[in-house]
Protein backbone atom coordinates (compact mmCIF):
# COMPACT_ATOMS: atom_id res chain seq x y z
CA UNK A 1 0.00 0.00 0.00
CA UNK A 2 1.49 3.43 -1.35
CA UNK A 3 1.86 6.14 1.04
CA UNK A 4 -1.02 8.09 -0.86
CA UNK A 5 -3.20 5.33 -0.57
CA UNK A 6 -2.82 4.70 3.32
CA UNK A 7 -3.37 8.44 3.72
CA UNK A 8 -6.64 8.40 1.88
CA UNK A 9 -7.76 5.64 4.01
CA UNK A 10 -6.96 7.16 6.98
CA UNK A 11 -8.73 10.35 6.59
CA UNK A 12 -11.40 8.24 5.41
CA UNK A 13 -11.74 6.37 8.62
CA UNK A 14 -11.09 9.48 10.65
CA UNK A 15 -14.09 10.98 8.35
CA UNK A 16 -16.77 7.88 9.75
CA UNK A 17 -15.33 8.68 13.52
CA UNK A 18 -16.03 12.19 13.72
CA UNK A 19 -19.80 11.72 11.78
CA UNK A 20 -19.94 8.92 14.42
CA UNK A 21 -18.98 11.17 17.33
CA UNK A 22 -21.01 14.28 16.13
CA UNK A 23 -24.16 11.63 15.97
CA UNK A 24 -23.57 10.25 18.96
CA UNK A 25 -23.00 13.39 20.44
CA UNK A 26 -26.56 14.85 19.04
CA UNK A 27 -28.55 11.90 20.38
CA UNK A 28 -27.24 12.01 24.01
CA UNK A 29 -28.19 15.64 23.84
CA UNK A 30 -31.64 14.90 22.14
CA UNK A 31 -32.68 12.65 25.39
CA UNK A 32 -32.32 15.88 27.83
CA UNK A 33 -35.62 17.34 26.16
CA UNK A 34 -34.27 20.32 25.68
CA UNK A 35 -35.87 20.64 21.87
CA UNK A 36 -39.43 21.21 23.50
CA UNK A 37 -40.12 24.17 23.67
CA UNK A 38 -40.77 25.71 26.81
CA UNK A 39 -44.73 27.08 27.59
CA UNK A 40 -44.32 30.76 28.56
CA UNK A 41 -46.51 30.35 32.53
CA UNK A 42 -46.15 33.94 33.24
CA UNK A 43 -48.83 33.95 30.52
CA UNK A 44 -51.63 32.10 32.66
CA UNK A 45 -50.74 33.66 36.02
CA UNK A 46 -49.98 37.08 37.83
CA UNK A 47 -48.65 37.59 41.19
CA UNK A 48 -50.45 38.42 44.04
CA UNK A 49 -49.37 40.83 47.09
CA UNK A 50 -51.33 40.19 49.94
CA UNK A 51 -53.69 37.19 50.12
CA UNK A 52 -55.98 35.85 52.93
CA UNK A 53 -57.12 31.95 53.42
CA UNK A 54 -60.31 32.04 55.27
CA UNK A 55 -61.88 29.00 57.26
CA UNK A 56 -59.69 26.36 56.30
CA UNK A 57 -58.58 23.12 58.19
CA UNK A 58 -54.76 23.75 58.20
CA UNK A 59 -52.02 20.82 58.94
CA UNK A 60 -51.01 20.80 62.20
CA UNK A 61 -46.53 21.79 62.61
CA UNK A 62 -46.24 17.27 63.33
CA UNK A 63 -48.83 16.58 60.49
CA UNK A 64 -50.62 14.42 63.04
CA UNK A 65 -54.08 16.90 62.71
CA UNK A 66 -56.17 19.70 60.87
CA UNK A 67 -56.49 22.88 63.32
CA UNK A 68 -60.35 23.64 62.24
CA UNK A 69 -61.36 27.03 61.32
CA UNK A 70 -58.13 28.89 60.47
CA UNK A 71 -57.83 32.34 59.10
CA UNK A 72 -53.66 32.66 57.06
CA UNK A 73 -52.57 35.59 55.63
CA UNK A 74 -49.90 35.65 53.27
CA UNK A 75 -48.16 38.71 52.34
CA UNK A 76 -45.13 38.87 49.23
CA UNK A 77 -44.81 35.13 49.80
CA UNK A 78 -45.05 34.85 53.10
CA UNK A 79 -47.07 33.62 56.37
CA UNK A 80 -47.84 36.78 57.80
CA UNK A 81 -50.51 35.34 60.25
CA UNK A 82 -52.41 32.17 61.36
CA UNK A 83 -55.19 32.67 63.28
CA UNK A 84 -58.80 31.31 64.17
CA UNK A 85 -59.74 35.16 64.44
CA UNK A 86 -58.20 36.92 62.14
CA UNK A 87 -59.91 40.57 60.02
CA UNK A 88 -60.37 40.70 56.64
CA UNK A 89 -57.82 42.62 55.18
CA UNK A 90 -59.67 44.56 52.62
CA UNK A 91 -56.54 44.61 50.06
CA UNK A 92 -56.55 41.22 50.43
CA UNK A 93 -57.55 38.58 47.43
CA UNK A 94 -59.87 35.93 49.70
CA UNK A 95 -60.19 32.59 48.95
CA UNK A 96 -62.75 30.68 50.61
CA UNK A 97 -61.26 27.31 52.67
CA UNK A 98 -64.38 26.83 53.81
CA UNK A 99 -64.34 22.31 54.35
CA UNK A 100 -61.23 22.11 52.70
CA UNK A 101 -57.75 21.18 53.79
CA UNK A 102 -54.76 23.19 53.50
CA UNK A 103 -51.36 21.72 53.90
CA UNK A 104 -47.28 22.77 52.99
CA UNK A 105 -46.41 22.75 50.08
CA UNK A 106 -44.87 19.00 49.02
CA UNK A 107 -40.87 17.99 48.26
CA UNK A 108 -39.72 15.55 45.64
CA UNK A 109 -36.38 14.67 47.34
CA UNK A 110 -35.09 12.71 44.19
CA UNK A 111 -35.60 14.34 40.83
CA UNK A 112 -33.88 14.56 37.26
CA UNK A 113 -35.18 17.74 35.28
CA UNK A 114 -32.36 17.09 32.75
CA UNK A 115 -33.29 19.84 30.54
CA UNK A 116 -36.74 19.39 30.32
CA UNK A 117 -37.85 22.68 31.46
CA UNK A 118 -41.53 22.91 31.46
CA UNK A 119 -40.96 19.80 34.18
CA UNK A 120 -40.88 22.86 36.30
CA UNK A 121 -44.42 23.57 35.92
CA UNK A 122 -45.47 20.22 36.46
CA UNK A 123 -44.23 19.92 39.43
CA UNK A 124 -46.25 23.47 40.53
CA UNK A 125 -49.71 21.66 38.98
CA UNK A 126 -49.21 18.84 41.34
CA UNK A 127 -48.52 21.01 44.58
CA UNK A 128 -45.37 20.09 44.69
CA UNK A 129 -43.43 23.26 45.23
CA UNK A 130 -39.65 21.91 46.16
CA UNK A 131 -37.66 19.52 44.24
CA UNK A 132 -34.17 18.42 44.78
CA UNK A 133 -32.45 17.95 41.32
CA UNK A 134 -30.14 14.82 41.95
CA UNK A 135 -27.84 14.66 38.88
CA UNK A 136 -27.67 18.75 38.42
CA UNK A 137 -25.96 20.52 34.96
CA UNK A 138 -25.13 24.18 34.61
CA UNK A 139 -28.56 25.19 33.07
CA UNK A 140 -30.26 24.02 36.01
CA UNK A 141 -28.07 26.23 38.34
CA UNK A 142 -29.78 29.04 35.22
CA UNK A 143 -33.13 28.26 35.87
CA UNK A 144 -33.06 28.46 39.86
CA UNK A 145 -31.20 31.83 39.35
CA UNK A 146 -33.90 32.74 37.40
CA UNK A 147 -36.39 31.44 39.27
CA UNK A 148 -34.93 33.14 42.20
CA UNK A 149 -35.62 36.63 40.52
CA UNK A 150 -39.39 35.85 38.94
CA UNK A 151 -40.84 33.48 41.23
CA UNK A 152 -41.83 31.12 38.20
CA UNK A 153 -40.71 27.82 39.51
CA UNK A 154 -40.14 25.52 42.30
CA UNK A 155 -37.90 25.89 44.87
CA UNK A 156 -34.46 24.23 43.67
CA UNK A 157 -31.75 22.17 45.74
CA UNK A 158 -29.02 21.18 43.07
CA UNK A 159 -27.05 18.51 43.77
CA UNK A 160 -23.83 18.29 41.60
CA UNK A 161 -23.44 15.69 38.59
CA UNK A 162 -22.53 12.21 39.43
CA UNK A 163 -18.94 11.73 41.10
CA UNK A 164 -17.32 8.71 39.32
CA UNK A 165 -13.62 7.40 40.35
CA UNK A 166 -12.53 6.57 36.79
CA UNK A 167 -9.17 7.48 34.82
CA UNK A 168 -7.84 7.60 31.64
CA UNK A 169 -10.02 6.78 28.60
CA UNK A 170 -13.57 5.37 31.16
CA UNK A 171 -13.12 8.85 32.45
CA UNK A 172 -13.87 11.04 29.59
CA UNK A 173 -16.50 8.55 28.52
CA UNK A 174 -18.52 8.90 31.35
CA UNK A 175 -18.27 12.30 31.43
CA UNK A 176 -19.45 12.61 27.72
CA UNK A 177 -22.03 9.89 28.15
CA UNK A 178 -23.30 10.37 31.53
CA UNK A 179 -22.23 14.11 32.32
CA UNK A 180 -20.42 12.85 34.93
CA UNK A 181 -17.58 14.45 37.49
CA UNK A 182 -14.18 12.14 37.20
CA UNK A 183 -11.54 11.64 39.75
CA UNK A 184 -9.09 9.35 40.75
CA UNK A 185 -6.71 10.84 43.23
CA UNK A 186 -6.84 13.30 45.58
CA UNK A 187 -5.51 16.88 44.09
CA UNK A 188 -8.17 15.95 41.04
CA UNK A 189 -10.77 15.96 43.80
CA UNK A 190 -9.98 18.75 45.79
CA UNK A 191 -10.14 20.78 42.31
CA UNK A 192 -13.16 19.29 41.24
CA UNK A 193 -14.85 19.81 44.50
CA UNK A 194 -13.85 23.19 44.90
CA UNK A 195 -14.75 24.16 41.77
CA UNK A 196 -18.65 21.78 42.41
CA UNK A 197 -19.08 24.57 45.38
CA UNK A 198 -18.16 27.89 43.46
CA UNK A 199 -20.48 26.59 40.69
CA UNK A 200 -23.28 26.99 43.56
CA UNK A 201 -24.47 22.97 44.06
CA UNK A 202 -25.64 22.56 47.69
CA UNK A 203 -24.68 18.66 47.59
CA UNK A 204 -21.85 16.06 45.93
CA UNK A 205 -23.69 13.50 44.56
CA UNK A 206 -22.10 10.44 45.19
CA UNK A 207 -22.13 7.08 42.74
CA UNK A 208 -22.27 3.70 43.03
CA UNK A 209 -19.26 2.91 41.17
CA UNK A 210 -17.09 5.27 43.26
CA UNK A 211 -13.67 3.18 44.51
CA UNK A 212 -12.95 2.94 48.57
CA UNK A 213 -10.04 5.31 48.38
CA UNK A 214 -11.82 8.31 46.41
CA UNK A 215 -14.97 7.47 48.84
CA UNK A 216 -12.45 8.19 52.08
CA UNK A 217 -11.51 11.30 50.05
CA UNK A 218 -14.35 13.05 49.13
CA UNK A 219 -16.01 12.54 52.00
CA UNK A 220 -13.03 14.42 54.08
CA UNK A 221 -12.65 17.41 51.20
CA UNK A 222 -16.28 17.66 51.37
CA UNK A 223 -16.35 17.86 55.00
CA UNK A 224 -13.82 20.91 54.98
CA UNK A 225 -15.64 22.69 52.43
CA UNK A 226 -19.10 22.18 54.24
CA UNK A 227 -20.85 20.56 51.60
CA UNK A 228 -22.84 17.35 52.07
CA UNK A 229 -22.11 14.15 50.35
CA UNK A 230 -25.41 12.37 49.15
CA UNK A 231 -26.66 9.33 47.10
CA UNK A 232 -26.02 6.15 46.30
CA UNK A 233 -23.75 3.55 48.56
CA UNK A 234 -20.84 3.39 46.81
CA UNK A 235 -18.34 0.16 46.28
CA UNK A 236 -17.80 -0.03 50.31
CA UNK A 237 -19.60 -2.74 52.49
CA UNK A 238 -22.47 -1.26 54.62
CA UNK A 239 -20.07 -1.17 57.64
CA UNK A 240 -17.39 1.47 55.88
CA UNK A 241 -20.72 2.98 54.68
CA UNK A 242 -22.03 4.22 57.91
CA UNK A 243 -18.61 5.78 59.06
CA UNK A 244 -17.86 7.53 55.57
CA UNK A 245 -19.89 11.03 56.50
CA UNK A 246 -22.06 10.58 53.14
CA UNK A 247 -25.56 12.37 55.35
CA UNK A 248 -28.27 10.36 53.23
CA UNK A 249 -28.88 7.33 50.98
CA UNK A 250 -30.67 8.32 47.47
CA UNK A 251 -32.88 4.63 47.22
CA UNK A 252 -34.18 2.72 50.17
CA UNK A 253 -32.99 0.00 47.05
CA UNK A 254 -29.71 0.58 47.64
CA UNK A 255 -29.65 -0.92 51.09
CA UNK A 256 -31.38 -3.79 49.79
CA UNK A 257 -29.15 -4.52 47.00
CA UNK A 258 -26.31 -4.49 49.73
CA UNK A 259 -28.06 -7.41 51.20
CA UNK A 260 -29.16 -9.50 47.96
CA UNK A 261 -24.94 -9.51 48.18
CA UNK A 262 -24.91 -10.21 51.45
CA UNK A 263 -27.29 -13.22 51.80
CA UNK A 264 -25.26 -14.86 48.67
CA UNK A 265 -27.79 -17.24 47.05
CA UNK A 266 -29.88 -16.39 44.02
CA UNK A 267 -32.83 -15.03 45.66
CA UNK A 268 -35.09 -15.93 42.55
CA UNK A 269 -34.76 -19.24 43.97
CA UNK A 270 -34.28 -18.89 47.94
CA UNK A 271 -36.98 -15.99 47.92
CA UNK A 272 -38.06 -16.88 51.91
CA UNK A 273 -35.20 -17.46 53.01
CA UNK A 274 -33.52 -14.60 51.71
CA UNK A 275 -36.82 -12.28 53.39
CA UNK A 276 -36.27 -14.22 56.74
CA UNK A 277 -32.76 -13.07 56.12
CA UNK A 278 -33.48 -9.47 55.30
CA UNK A 279 -36.23 -8.89 58.20
CA UNK A 280 -33.14 -9.55 60.76
CA UNK A 281 -30.33 -7.81 58.43
CA UNK A 282 -32.89 -4.56 58.06
CA UNK A 283 -33.29 -3.82 61.98
CA UNK A 284 -29.63 -3.93 62.01
CA UNK A 285 -29.19 -1.53 59.23
CA UNK A 286 -32.00 0.61 60.60
CA UNK A 287 -30.26 1.31 63.76
CA UNK A 288 -26.79 1.80 61.98
CA UNK A 289 -28.41 4.31 59.63
CA UNK A 290 -30.16 6.41 63.09
CA UNK A 291 -26.26 6.35 64.97
CA UNK A 292 -25.04 7.68 62.51
CA UNK A 293 -27.32 10.72 61.58
CA UNK A 294 -27.75 9.47 57.86
CA UNK A 295 -31.26 9.99 56.07
CA UNK A 296 -32.84 8.27 53.24
CA UNK A 297 -34.75 9.24 50.24
CA UNK A 298 -37.55 6.38 48.93
CA UNK A 299 -38.49 6.26 45.44
CA UNK A 300 -40.07 2.92 46.65
CA UNK A 301 -43.15 3.33 43.72
CA UNK A 302 -40.49 3.48 40.77
CA UNK A 303 -38.99 0.08 42.40
CA UNK A 304 -42.81 -1.31 42.35
CA UNK A 305 -43.08 0.20 38.88
CA UNK A 306 -40.03 -2.74 37.39
CA UNK A 307 -42.62 -5.61 37.71
CA UNK A 308 -45.25 -4.07 35.35
CA UNK A 309 -42.16 -1.92 33.32
CA UNK A 310 -40.66 -5.73 32.83
CA UNK A 311 -43.40 -8.12 32.03
CA UNK A 312 -46.28 -5.94 30.94
CA UNK A 313 -45.17 -2.63 30.35
CA UNK A 314 -48.14 -1.53 27.52
CA UNK A 315 -50.34 -1.42 30.64
CA UNK A 316 -47.62 -0.24 33.09
CA UNK A 317 -47.46 2.94 30.73
CA UNK A 318 -51.20 3.09 30.46
CA UNK A 319 -51.28 3.82 34.19
CA UNK A 320 -49.06 7.25 34.19
CA UNK A 321 -49.84 10.64 32.86
CA UNK A 322 -47.61 9.99 29.80
CA UNK A 323 -48.99 12.76 26.98
CA UNK A 324 -47.12 15.47 29.80
CA UNK A 325 -43.79 13.49 29.56
CA UNK A 326 -40.86 15.36 27.57
CA UNK A 327 -41.45 13.09 24.12
CA UNK A 328 -37.93 13.24 23.93
CA UNK A 329 -37.05 11.78 27.12
CA UNK A 330 -39.52 8.80 26.68
CA UNK A 331 -38.27 7.58 22.60
CA UNK A 332 -34.97 7.09 23.73
CA UNK A 333 -31.74 6.73 21.53
CA UNK A 334 -30.63 3.37 19.47
CA UNK A 335 -27.54 4.09 21.65
CA UNK A 336 -29.00 2.37 23.96
CA UNK A 337 -32.60 1.47 26.43
CA UNK A 338 -32.92 5.17 27.80
CA UNK A 339 -36.61 5.45 26.90
CA UNK A 340 -39.86 4.41 28.20
CA UNK A 341 -41.97 3.26 25.19
CA UNK A 342 -41.87 -0.58 24.27
CA UNK A 343 -38.43 -1.73 22.56
CA UNK A 344 -36.40 1.22 24.10
CA UNK A 345 -37.31 0.91 28.04
CA UNK A 346 -33.93 -0.62 29.51
CA UNK A 347 -36.29 -2.45 32.52
CA UNK A 348 -38.41 -4.21 29.72
CA UNK A 349 -37.59 -7.94 29.86
CA UNK A 350 -37.03 -9.27 25.98
CA UNK A 351 -37.72 -12.76 26.31
CA UNK A 352 -33.62 -13.38 25.62
CA UNK A 353 -31.75 -15.44 28.77
CA UNK A 354 -29.24 -12.59 30.40
CA UNK A 355 -26.06 -13.03 31.73
CA UNK A 356 -27.65 -13.27 35.37
CA UNK A 357 -30.64 -15.09 34.93
CA UNK A 358 -32.23 -14.73 37.75
CA UNK A 359 -32.94 -11.45 36.90
CA UNK A 360 -35.78 -12.50 34.11
CA UNK A 361 -37.72 -14.70 37.35
CA UNK A 362 -40.79 -12.48 37.45
CA UNK A 363 -39.89 -14.88 41.34
CA UNK A 364 -36.86 -12.55 41.80
CA UNK A 365 -38.98 -8.92 40.76
CA UNK A 366 -41.49 -9.64 43.41
CA UNK A 367 -39.31 -10.73 45.67
CA UNK A 368 -37.10 -8.02 45.11
CA UNK A 369 -39.95 -5.43 45.97
CA UNK A 370 -41.24 -7.42 48.95
CA UNK A 371 -37.74 -6.62 50.24
CA UNK A 372 -38.13 -2.66 50.12
CA UNK A 373 -40.94 -2.75 51.43
CA UNK A 374 -39.58 -4.79 54.55
CA UNK A 375 -36.50 -2.44 54.65
CA UNK A 376 -39.12 0.66 54.46
CA UNK A 377 -40.78 -0.14 57.51
CA UNK A 378 -37.33 -0.93 59.18
CA UNK A 379 -36.77 2.05 58.93
CA UNK A 380 -40.08 3.89 60.04
CA UNK A 381 -40.24 1.69 63.18
CA UNK A 382 -36.71 2.88 64.22
CA UNK A 383 -37.36 6.45 63.76
CA UNK A 384 -34.60 6.74 60.44
CA UNK A 385 -35.44 10.27 58.65
CA UNK A 386 -37.09 9.09 55.20
CA UNK A 387 -38.00 11.91 52.29
CA UNK A 388 -40.30 11.22 50.15
CA UNK A 389 -38.19 11.10 46.68
CA UNK A 390 -39.36 9.70 43.22
CA UNK A 391 -36.51 9.81 41.07
CA UNK A 392 -38.71 11.22 38.23
CA UNK A 393 -37.82 11.15 34.53
CA UNK A 394 -36.63 7.81 34.95
CA UNK A 395 -39.38 5.07 33.53
CA UNK A 396 -42.03 5.46 34.64
CA UNK A 397 -41.84 8.28 36.96
CA UNK A 398 -43.94 11.22 36.13
CA UNK A 399 -42.80 14.67 37.06
CA UNK A 400 -44.78 15.93 39.40
CA UNK A 401 -47.53 12.81 39.37
CA UNK A 402 -45.08 10.75 40.90
CA UNK A 403 -44.89 11.79 43.72
CA UNK A 404 -48.38 11.57 44.49
CA UNK A 405 -47.93 7.59 44.04
CA UNK A 406 -44.69 7.61 45.92
CA UNK A 407 -46.84 9.27 49.06
CA UNK A 408 -49.44 6.28 48.44
CA UNK A 409 -46.57 3.34 48.11
CA UNK A 410 -45.25 4.84 51.63
CA UNK A 411 -48.58 4.96 53.36
CA UNK A 412 -48.89 1.38 52.09
CA UNK A 413 -45.68 0.35 53.30
CA UNK A 414 -45.36 0.90 56.87
CA UNK A 415 -46.06 4.72 57.06
CA UNK A 416 -49.32 6.10 58.57
CA UNK A 417 -50.77 8.93 56.37
CA UNK A 418 -49.69 11.66 58.49
CA UNK A 419 -45.92 10.00 58.44
CA UNK A 420 -45.95 10.36 54.77
CA UNK A 421 -46.98 13.40 54.47
CA UNK A 422 -44.42 14.10 57.10
CA UNK A 423 -41.63 12.73 54.58
CA UNK A 424 -43.20 15.08 51.32
CA UNK A 425 -42.78 18.31 54.08
CA UNK A 426 -41.35 18.80 57.01
CA UNK A 427 -38.85 16.00 56.91
CA UNK A 428 -36.76 17.41 53.79
CA UNK A 429 -37.39 21.12 54.93
CA UNK A 430 -35.54 20.40 58.00
CA UNK A 431 -32.81 18.55 56.26
CA UNK A 432 -32.23 21.42 54.06
CA UNK A 433 -32.68 23.96 56.99
CA UNK A 434 -35.21 25.47 54.97
CA UNK A 435 -38.31 27.90 56.11
CA UNK A 436 -40.83 25.60 54.12
CA UNK A 437 -42.56 22.15 55.08
CA UNK A 438 -44.94 24.04 57.72
CA UNK A 439 -47.63 26.34 58.12
CA UNK A 440 -46.42 28.83 60.10
CA UNK A 441 -45.99 32.32 60.70
CA UNK A 442 -42.64 33.48 59.27
CA UNK A 443 -42.34 30.48 56.70
CA UNK A 444 -42.81 30.76 52.89
CA UNK A 445 -46.25 30.71 51.51
CA UNK A 446 -45.79 27.50 49.61
CA UNK A 447 -49.17 25.82 50.27
CA UNK A 448 -51.55 23.38 48.75
CA UNK A 449 -55.39 23.91 49.45
CA UNK A 450 -56.88 20.44 48.89
CA UNK A 451 -60.51 19.60 48.68
CA UNK A 452 -60.37 16.26 50.58
CA UNK A 453 -58.75 15.36 54.03
CA UNK A 454 -55.24 13.32 53.02
CA UNK A 455 -55.10 11.93 56.61
CA UNK A 456 -57.96 9.85 55.13
CA UNK A 457 -56.54 8.75 52.42
CA UNK A 458 -53.68 9.57 50.90
CA UNK A 459 -55.01 9.90 47.37
CA UNK A 460 -56.47 12.77 48.60
CA UNK A 461 -53.31 14.67 47.68
CA UNK A 462 -54.22 14.62 44.45
CA UNK A 463 -58.13 16.70 45.09
CA UNK A 464 -55.78 20.52 44.54
CA UNK A 465 -58.43 23.55 44.32
CA UNK A 466 -55.61 26.04 44.66
CA UNK A 467 -51.28 25.87 44.65
CA UNK A 468 -49.83 28.34 46.38
CA UNK A 469 -45.97 29.22 45.57
CA UNK A 470 -43.65 32.58 46.12
CA UNK A 471 -45.84 35.28 45.28
CA UNK A 472 -48.47 33.31 43.16
CA UNK A 473 -51.86 31.30 43.48
CA UNK A 474 -52.96 29.26 40.60
CA UNK A 475 -55.98 27.28 40.38
CA UNK A 476 -57.37 23.99 39.09
CA UNK A 477 -58.58 26.15 36.31
CA UNK A 478 -55.34 27.50 35.85
CA UNK A 479 -53.71 24.11 36.22
CA UNK A 480 -55.76 22.56 33.02
CA UNK A 481 -54.29 25.32 31.27
CA UNK A 482 -50.69 24.22 32.17
CA UNK A 483 -51.35 20.90 31.61
CA UNK A 484 -52.67 21.46 28.32
CA UNK A 485 -50.39 23.67 27.07
CA UNK A 486 -47.67 21.26 27.69
CA UNK A 487 -49.23 18.52 26.16
CA UNK A 488 -49.60 20.58 23.26
CA UNK A 489 -45.98 21.72 23.47
CA UNK A 490 -45.03 18.04 23.96
CA UNK A 491 -46.54 16.83 20.55
CA UNK A 492 -45.32 19.12 18.18
CA UNK A 493 -42.15 17.76 19.58
CA UNK A 494 -42.95 13.88 19.03
CA UNK A 495 -41.83 11.65 16.77
CA UNK A 496 -43.70 8.73 17.91
CA UNK A 497 -47.23 8.47 18.65
CA UNK A 498 -48.64 7.34 21.98
CA UNK A 499 -52.35 7.28 21.73
CA UNK A 500 -52.01 3.40 22.35
CA UNK A 501 -50.46 3.76 25.80
CA UNK A 502 -52.55 6.65 27.29
CA UNK A 503 -55.51 6.22 29.30
CA UNK A 504 -58.69 8.18 28.73
CA UNK A 505 -60.57 8.99 31.93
Amino acid sequence: MGLGEFCIQFLALLGVLICAFIWADHELNKVTGKSTNSIDISSIIKPSKIIQIRNVNVLSEDCSHFIKNQNVLIKDGVIIQLSENLAINKDAIIIDGTDQYLIPGLVDSHVHLKESKNDLFLYLANGVTYIREMAGQPVVLEWRKSIQKNGLGPRMFIASPPIYSESGLMGYYYSWTRKSINYSNKKDAEKAIKKIREQGYDAIKMYGFVNPEMVKTTNEIAKENNIPVIGHIPLVNLETFYQSGQKEVAHIEELTVKTIDEFGKPISKNPEEYLTFLKARSTIIAKKLKENNISVTSTVWSCESFVGQRFNLKSKLKEVELKYVNPKIIEGTPLYKLGWLPNKNGYEYDGKDELDARKSSLTFWKTYVEAIHIMTKALVDHHVPIMAGTDANVPVSVPGFSLHNELESLSKSGMTNSQALYSATVAPANWMKTKTGKIKAGYYSDLVLLRKNPLENMKNTKTIEYVFFNKYAINKSQIKTILKAIEDANNENRSIKIDEYLHFK
